[in-house]
């Protein structure tokens, strides 16, 4: 039996190993959709996609993801932008939160325009000035 111990023993120490080193470097990894540089202009702010559930009567319909930038072309307003890119972002997801709960009837297409006024409105609620414009990239629903 002590062979079968030691066996084990040197087996669990193997995959502890394993598990504990870094991961081998990525070979030429193609960057992923929300990793590509859409555009090149200085003005051009990237923001993370947002995302919030909507509602089918009582129960969750599914979730509701908008991905977009915001244009800001005054240099002040865009660092102060990236400054606040968490309560730009509480803003965002507080906004489609509001949609989907109340403005989003199930079996509907989203609406664009709508969901474009409210984050709109929430960039310039949070940044205090207008200024900066809301580029969405894309707009999905995702239903269970």
């Amino acid at each position: 039996m002590p062979v079968m111990e030691t066996l084990f023993t040197t087996l669990l120490a193997a995959a502890a190993l394993a598990l504990a080193g870094p991961p081998p470097p990525a070979e030429d990894a193609a960057p992923s959709a929300s990793d590509r540089v859409l555009s090149t202009s200085s003005s051009y702010v990237r923001m993370e996609p947002v995302s919030a559930s909507v509602r089918a009567g009582a129960y969750m319909g599914g979730v509701l993801e908008v991905q977009f930038s915001l244009n800001i072309p005054d240099e002040a307003l865009r660092e102060h932008a990236r400054a606040s890119t968490l309560r730009l972002r509480d803003g965002y997801v507080t906004a489609l939160t509001s949609y989907g709960g109340l403005g989003y009837r199930a079996g509907d297409v989203p609406d664009f325009v709508r969901i474009t006024r409210l984050l709109q409105q929430s960039t310039d609620r949070t940044l205090g000035a207008r200024g900066a414009e809301v580029l969405i990239r894309s707009m999905a629903l995702h239903e269970p």
